[in-house]
């Protein structure tokens, strides 16, 4: 049995579709905090994690797809 916890293990992969699916989920409850009249900062904020999310998986991605022959 492979360890789940190495490079490219399923556990790597999960962790960075779950960190993408939380900052989603901040930037959903951002919006409509914002929208009651808190500050556009929550939002702001959950946006860059939504973006350095999607890098991450795409680097991950770029990287694998590099290092198979």
């Amino acid at each position: 049995m492979q360890n789940p916890f190495r490079d490219g293990g399923p556990l790597e992969i999960a962790m960075g579709l779950l960190g993408l699916l939380l900052s989603i989920a901040l930037l959903w409850k951002g919006i409509q905090m914002a929208q009651n009249g808190n500050s556009w900062w929550w939002p702001l904020t959950a946006g860059v994690m939504v973006v350095l999310s999607l890098h991450g998986l795409y680097r991950r991605r770029r990287a694998k797809r590099q290092s198979s022959p």
